[in-house]
C-alpha cells in the first residue's frame, strides 16, 4: 500500500522557511535556489490541499495550519535524524571503545599498559573517561568499566582484575632507617573516603599511636603526589605505586604490603558482551593481569 507522505525534500523546505520565514534564507541554508524552495513549499501545498504560508511583499506568515503543521514535521524530523544518527553509532560499535577508568588506577596502572593494546589493535578507536561515580555511568555510553569495590555495574557482566593490597609509603629523605619505629613521629597522610586505613595498618603492625591526624586528600593522586614531596606517610593500593618504588621517588620501609577485602573489577553491560572491541579489551586486560 502506497504510504500518504510527502517528500522528505518538500519537508525540509517547508521546515527550514518556516523557520526562518524566509523562503531567501533557507535557500541559502540548504544551498538551494530560491525558486526551488518555494517551488517545492508550492508542491506540499499542492498534495496537502491546505496552504500553509501567506505570501506578504518579500516576507512570509504561516497560516494557522501551516503553524500545526510545521510544529509536527519538526518532531518527525527530528526523530528520523535521531534513529539515523543511532544506526550510525551503532555501526561505529565494531571500530570505537569507550572505557570509564578510576582516574589514578588509569594514569599509574592502566595507562602504561594501554599502549600494548592499541598496538595489538590498531583498528579500534578509544575514548577513556574518569570514573567517579558508578551509577552516574551511561551504558549507552560506555562500554566498559574499570573499577573498584564488590558492587557491580547494574545489569553488567564482570570479571575479577586482581585482590587489592595496600602499603605504607613516604619519600625516601623522611626517615633514616627502613624500620616501623618511624611510624611513632612521622605525619600521617589520609585519604577522605579511607578514614580507617591508618588505624587499621597500626593495628595490624602492632604499633601504638594515639595522635592520627594530619592532612586529608580527596583523591589518590593528591595522597601520592604530598608523599612524594615529604608530607609525610600515606597508605595506598600498591598497584598505584609499583612505578614510584621502582623509581624511588617513594619507598615502603613499614613492612610489607597488606591484603584488604576489596577487588578491582572490569564489568561491561551485558548486552554489549558480544561486540569485537569490548571482547578484545576483555580478553587482552585479563591475560595482562595474568602475567603481571
Amino acid at each position: 500500500m502506497r504510504r500518504y507522505i510527502p517528500s522528505s525534500t518538500a519537508l525540509t523546505c517547508f521546515e527550514t522557511a518556516a523557520r526562518h520565514l524566509s523562503f531567501t534564507r533557507a535557500a541559502q541554508e540548504l544551498h538551494l535556489t530560491q525558486s526551488a524552495v518555494s517551488r517545492q513549499v508550492g508542491k506540499l501545498e499542492q498534495f496537502l490541499g491546505r496552504e500553509l504560508f501567506i505570501r506578504l511583499n518579500k516576507r512570509l506568515m504561516l497560516t494557522q495550519a501551516g503553524i500545526t503543521y510545521y510544529k509536527d514535521v519538526v518532531a518527525l524530523l527530528d526523530q528520523m535524524e535521531n534513529t539515523s544518527l543511532r544506526l550510525v553509532q551503532r555501526e561505529d560499535e565494531k571500530t570505537t571503545l569507550t572505557l570509564s577508568v578510576l582516574p589514578t588506577l588509569a594514569s599509574y596502572w592502566l595507562m602504561p599498559h594501554l599502549a600494548a593494546f592499541q598496538r595489538a589493535h590498531p583498528q579500534y578507536h578509544l575514548t577513556l573517561l574518569a570514573l567517579d561515580e558508578i551509577d552516574a555511568i551511561d551504558p549507552e555510553r560506555v562500554d566498559v568499566i574499570v573499577h573498584y569495590g564488590g558492587d557491580h555495574w547494574p545489569r553488567a557482566q564482570s570479571h575479577h582484575l586482581f585482590h587489592e593490597q595496600v602499603i605504607a609509603v613516604c619519600a625516601p629523605d623522611k626517615v633514616a632507617e627502613p624500620d616501623t619505629d618511624c611510624l611513632r613521629y612521622l605525619p600521617l597522610l589520609h585519604l577522605s573516603t579511607r578514614s580507617s586505613a591508618w588505624p587499621d595498618w597500626l593495628e595490624k603492625r602492632g604499633i601504638e599511636r594515639t595522635e592520627l591526624t594530619g592532612p586529608t586528600f580527596e583523591h589518590f593522586h593528591m595522597l601520592l603526589e604530598a608523599a612524594k614531596h615529604g608530607m609525610g606517610a600515606a597508605i595506598v593500593p600498591t598497584v598505584l605505586v609499583e612505578q614510584a618504588l621502582h623509581e624511588g621517588s617513594l619507598i615502603a620501609p613499614f613492612g610489607d604490603a597488606l591484603d584488604t577485602q576489596h577487588e578491582y573489577l572490569l564489568s561491561y553491560p551485558a548486552d554489549k558482551a558480544d561486540q569485537e572491541p569490548v571482547v578484545a579489551f576483555r580478553d587482552w586486560i585479563l591475560e595482562a593481569v595474568r602475567l603481571l
